[in-house]
């Protein structure tokens, strides 16, 4: 099973965000160009909008429990602090992702936490670098195309300097949560999210 640990914020929050979104032209259709380069990005879905804090990779079912325990232990000694979506950009013009402002030390102390919860050594290949929300990915049509990164970067940078200001409302993370991912298996060709557990903060 492919699975990993996240925060997923609260409804006010994403509320939030989803304006922000519809502003930049979130779910409308364009046409596709000539070359056959699709001419909209696909956008995540807001019930799978989450901060990835470990990412764990193909896991056989008879390790789960171990590594559930050891997470049930990072949600124990962690405390609830406060967070806010802040900022906007792309990663190589590929990836549109929101940022992250407040207390981002205990974010990446959870992180680090999460990743040294894996039953197995995480390739570095999907550490995380940066916190940050997912929001949109480029995608093509079937036809062969240059992929480019300025051909990426058309269809998400116009959206990423329009969000670079955007500022959402705090919220306090109090839990995480253990995610199984199902590529393919969502909207438009994405990955379907299944939350297998969920574990609060000990109370500050």
């Amino acid at each position: 099973m492919r699975l990993f640990a996240a925060v997923f914020p609260p409804d006010p929050v994403l509320d939030h965000l989803a304006l922000a979104l519809d502003a930049v032209g979130a779910g409308r259709t364009l046409p596709d160009a000539p070359d056959g380069r699709r001419g909209s990005p696909r956008w995540v879905p807001r019930d799978a909008q989450h901060l990835t804090l470990a990412f764990y990779a193909d896991v056989p079912e008879g390790a789960i429990p171990e590594l559930s325990e050891a997470l049930r232990d990072v949600a124990r000694a962690a405390a609830p602090f406060e967070l806010r979506l802040r900022g906007a950009g792309s990663f190589a013009g590929r990836v549109l992702w929101v940022g992250v402002d407040g207390a981002t030390d205990a974010l990446r102390e959870l992180a680090e936490g999460a990743l040294a919860a894996s039953v197995r050594e995480v390739p570095d290949d999907v550490r995380p670098h940066r916190a940050h929300l997912t929001v949109a990915r480029a995608r093509w049509g079937r036809s062969k195309v240059s992929r480019s990164r300025d051909a990426y970067r058309s269809q998400l940078d116009p959206a990423a300097r329009a969000l670079a200001v955007y500022a959402g409302p705090a919220w306090t993370v109090d839990g995480f949560s253990l995610v199984e991912s199902r590529p393919g298996e969502g909207p438009q060709g994405g990955p379907l999210y299944r939350e297998l557990e969920r574990w609060a903060f000990a109370p500050s």
